[in-house]
């Protein structure tokens, strides 16, 4: 859920797109938020935090570079560099530890690689027709399906401090989201958000 924060940031630097004191205030309550959640000085920091912001931050550059591409580049270009990067680099990481995988975790892995696969060209077609900092606050959805999923499979349920977090975190999310579509009515231009399919 930081990547959001980095997208913005990130839109300014690298997109000189704008961005008022207002969603500069909505992105500090966001940090506030993941702070509340992570809790650090309470906490024991580990490295899977770090590997958090690096997996943000690249997400977001993600984010940038899509929309920077999105409309000078054909999406299968865009998608088939993602899928040959992938593979080279999973194969790499494999070749140390291999053990072949059982078939029903194969046809899970394929299952979680089409469902990535459609995530994908989902945010390629956003990329191309949104600005970045429009794109990066609907992602704050995925706490819903954070704690649905983490609840239903791995029996985890957060405390009132990593909810009242989250809620922060959301809550300046949908304020970026909704400012800007007041401001620009972005989504009117849209063709399929204004159709509503």
């Amino acid at each position: 859920f930081l990547i959001p924060i980095f997208v913005t940031v990130l839109s300014v630097v690298i997109l000189r797109e704008p961005v008022g004191w207002r969603r500069w205030l909505a992105v500090i309550a966001g940090f506030g938020g993941i702070l509340l959640v992570v809790r650090p000085g309470f906490r024991e920091i580990t490295i899977a935090h770090a590997a958090g912001i690096g997996v943000a931050f690249f997400g977001a550059l993600t984010i940038i570079l899509l929309r920077t591409l999105a409309g000078s580049e054909r999406r299968s270009t865009l998608m088939g560099i993602i899928i040959a990067y992938s593979l080279v680099v999973n194969f790499a990481g494999m070749l140390p530890d291999f053990e072949m995988p059982r078939p029903t975790l194969l046809a899970a892995m394929g299952a979680a690689g089409i469902l990535t696969g459609l995530a994908h060209i989902g945010l390629v077609q956003a990329a191309s027709g949104a600005p970045a900092n429009h794109i990066a606050p609907v992602q704050y959805s995925q706490i819903v399906w954070a704690i649905l999923l983490g609840a239903l499979f791995f029996a985890e349920v957060p405390d009132f401090v990593t909810f009242l977090g989250l809620g922060v975190l959301a809550m300046s999310g949908l304020f970026t989201f909704i400012r800007e579509e007041t401001r620009f009515g972005w989504s009117r231009r849209i063709p399929i958000l204004r159709n509503r399919l």
